[in-house]
Formats: structure tokens, C-alpha cells, sequence
């Protein structure tokens, strides 16, 4: 989802910042990279972050620096990589 998010902001005109600190663990790319290539080559605005989402402050820093201002922030629900949803407790 976070992915659909950045794309169709990014069509409407925002300037996004995508955040991910995972990477592949084939090839060792970020995933938000990979995201903001494909935003740019499509010919729109975007950098990529790999703080923390407990580092939020860093995050809408680079945004201020880059971008000059922050219009609105999309938290897409966290995921754990390493679980399928058989491994997952109830809690």
C-alpha cells in the first residue's frame, strides 16, 4: 500500500519523501529506493529515507530541506517482514 500511496501522491503533484528502513534481501537495494525511481522516472518528486519511523523528526527534517515544507504525512500501518500470518499470535 505504501507504495500505491507514494505513486498516486506523487501523479497529483506532491513532492514525497518515501520511508523504509528494509531492504531487499536478494540484492540489498532499499525498497524506498527502488520506489523513488520509479516515481522519478516517471517524471515527478521524490527522495528516499531509511530512518526509523521512531526517528520521525529526521524524517520530516530531510523533507523541510529538500521539499521546504511538509503538507501532510501518510502513516502506512508498520509490517513485520519476518512473520507469515500462520507464524503471528493472537496478541
Amino acid at each position: 500500500l505504501g507504495r500505491a500511496y507514494a505513486l498516486d501522491l506523487a501523479r497529483r503533484g506532491a513532492a514525497v519523501v518515501v520511508n523504509d528502513v528494509a531492504k531487499d534481501g536478494k540484492t540489498g537495494e532499499f525498497y524506498a529506493d527502488r520506489v523513488v525511481s520509479e516515481i522519478k522516472s516517471a517524471g515527478y518528486r521524490a527522495i528516499a529515507n531509511h530512518d526509523s519511523a521512531l526517528d520521525g523528526e529526521k524524517i520530516v527534517e530531510q523533507a523541510v530541506s529538500v521539499f521546504g515544507r511538509v503538507d501532510g504525512i501518510v502513516n502506512n500501518a508498520g509490517i513485520l517482514r519476518d512473520r507469515s500470518f500462520h507464524k503471528m499470535s493472537d496478541k
